[in-house]
């Protein structure tokens, strides 16, 4: 049985589709982290982007390590434990600690939505109605107000990065997405000068993943 396999019978919850077949393919994976991971394993990754390699705020959670940050974040003494009618399941975090987690119980969603957990705060927000919308989510926001001095996407040639990126996402995202991340990845000048904006953005995500909870928050802490 595989991680994923094991994950979802130990935890009563299923995964998307979408995301065995990022696993499978190993899409997922950002390889082996550590000091070395941005000088040798980084320059590699370049060519054939993993899942959202250029987003901001976004570090994947290994699949190896996927049970773990979930029955970390399940725990009975965890410090700020989980409500009994929330199923989360973590597969990512934001470089300070938040878990990005489908929501797999939500009422009203044909896919589990995603959610982002605070680690330091009862908070968590809606972000999108399943993973295609999020990947698209982050992929647009990757570009705004760009900051060459901290992004990845300035390692190199901007426009060669977003160009390959958009390449290996391009079969797991809709087309009026791809559409949509093709014209805007086009203003290369505009993206290195910092001139794409967040009001920019928030008006492409709500023509094409926008939904009536987007960016809606609730508590997720246990009484």
């Amino acid at each position: 049985m595989g991680t994923l396999a094991n994950l979802e019978q130990a935890s009563g919850q299923a995964f998307p589709p979408l995301f065995h077949q990022l696993v499978a393919g190993n899409h997922f994976s950002w390889g082996e982290q550590g000091p070395r991971w941005y000088h040798e394993v980084f320059p590699q990754l370049q060519a054939q982007p993993p899942v959202l390699l250029y987003a901001n705020e976004y570090e994947p959670i290994e699949p190896d390590e996927l049970r773990a940050a979930w029955e970390d974040l399940t725990a009975e003494d965890h410090y700020n434990p989980l409500r009994e009618d929330l199923k989360l399941l973590p597969f990512a975090r934001t470089g300070a600690g938040d878990n990005y987690c489908f929501w797999t119980n939500a009422p009203g969603f044909a896919e589990p939505p995603v959610l982002l957990v605070w680690h330091d705060d009862d908070r968590a927000d809606l972000v999108a109605a399943n993973l295609q919308g999020f990947l698209f989510r982050k992929m647009a926001e990757a570009v705004v107000e760009l900051d060459e001095d901290d992004s990845l996407l300035s390692e190199g040639d901007i426009g060669a990065n977003l160009q390959a990126w958009l390449s290996t996402h391009r079969d797991w995202l809709r087309g009026d997405q791809v559409a949509a991340l093709e014209a805007l990845f086009a203003r290369v000048d505009d993206i290195a000068r910092g001139d794409i904006s967040e009001e920019d953005i928030q008006a492409v995500l709500k023509l094409l993943i926008g939904f009536e909870r987007m960016d809606s928050r609730m508590p997720y802490v246990r009484d």
